[in-house]
């Protein structure tokens, strides 16, 4: 199984997971969550879960947010509703300050006063219930991974005490007018993934389709030459399917055997007739986890600080040209 992973993942940074024992029944009743909160509340439920720091928790609306800056570009923002909860820190202040203290910060939930208690407390039951079971999975993912390739040095958290920082993040896309057309814009723009995995769970919506780049260049300006369908089921199935893809963080670890392939949401054509909705876990480590990439060892903390000011100051560099 781990060697069947890697061989996909070495491949294109993508692979199908399935035999997680994550039970059918919680990721139906997660996907029906998402599609509860996302696509059928009111935006005043929404709303009032709005965050002064919405790339780590609670709600953020269409159109508020742009993944094209993830590798250092400007575009247009994203085209999809989004919503985060994460881990959260058992004691108050116990990972200092900073990016250590965001990344384990308070969820904020919808309450019964803004949603009913019926709706609020089915929502967040099955939300907390499907992030506990796949930040095992992924746990168990990576694991197999660093197995399969003894040489990369870290040392993996083999407790699975919880002391991560993946954030589980409800995506809702709905085609629009402004989706229509030959020059029809992404959903989601090209990018790749910060953190370590990301593991993704669709529903069966037929407005959006997952596309990796048919090549195994990482967002550094260089533009894939074409784009591929990710094939997804249109159901879930008994034992559930998961669509596993590299972070940046593991590709650097692992001196690019295992590519951090740029990937994007584009809007089917044709009459499409129901919303689509993933949940998707962007998976961290401690942010004192030790990782050696080139020589160099680092903090995982320290590695999310460089990465994130090297596209920052792509993007500056850009606008200054």
């Amino acid at each position: 199984c781990a060697n069947s992973i890697l061989d996909q993942l070495k491949r294109d940074g993508f692979a199908i997971v399935r035999g997680t024992g994550v039970t059918q029944q919680t990721c139906i009743d997660a996907l029906q969550a998402t599609h509860s909160f996302l696509q059928d509340a009111p935006e005043a439920v929404r709303r009032s879960c709005l965050t002064k720091d919405r790339a780590r928790r609670g709600y953020s609306p269409q159109n508020a947010e742009n993944f094209a800056s993830l590798i250092g570009e400007k575009g247009p923002n994203d085209l999809v509703k989004k919503y985060r909860v994460g881990r959260e820190s058992d004691k108050v202040g116990c990972d200092g300050g900073g990016e250590s203290f965001a990344l384990t910060q308070a969820n904020s939930w919808p309450t019964g006063e803004t949603w009913g208690d019926e709706n609020a407390s089915q929502f967040r039951n099955a939300i907390e219930k499907y992030y506990h079971d796949i930040c095992r999975v992924a746990h168990s993912i990576v694991e197999a991974i660093y197995d399969g390739m003894q040489d990369i040095n870290i040392a993996l958290n083999k407790d699975n005490d919880g002391s991560h920082t993946s954030i589980l993040t409800l995506l809702g896309y709905k085609k629009g007018a402004r989706h229509q057309g030959k020059h029809a814009r992404p959903l989601v723009a090209a990018h790749t993934d910060v953190g370590v995995i990301t593991v993704l769970l669709f529903d069966g919506g037929d407005s959006a389709m997952l596309q990796r780049a048919n090549s195994n260049a990482r967002g550094q300006g260089k533009s894939p030459t074409s784009w591929v369908d990710v094939k997804l089921p249109t159901h879930v199935p008994s034992d559930p399917c998961f669509v596993v893809n590299i972070g940046d963080c593991l590709s650097d670890i692992s001196g690019d055997r295992l590519p951090s392939t740029l990937h994007r949401v584009m809007p089917r054509s044709g009459l499409m007739k129901s919303p689509r909705n993933c949940l998707a876990l962007f998976v961290g480590f401690r942010p004192d986890e030790r990782i050696t990439i080139d020589g160099e060892t680092m903090t995982y903390e320290e590695w999310r600080r460089r990465r994130i000011a090297k596209a920052q100051g792509r993007i500056e560099m850009s606008t200054n040209q």
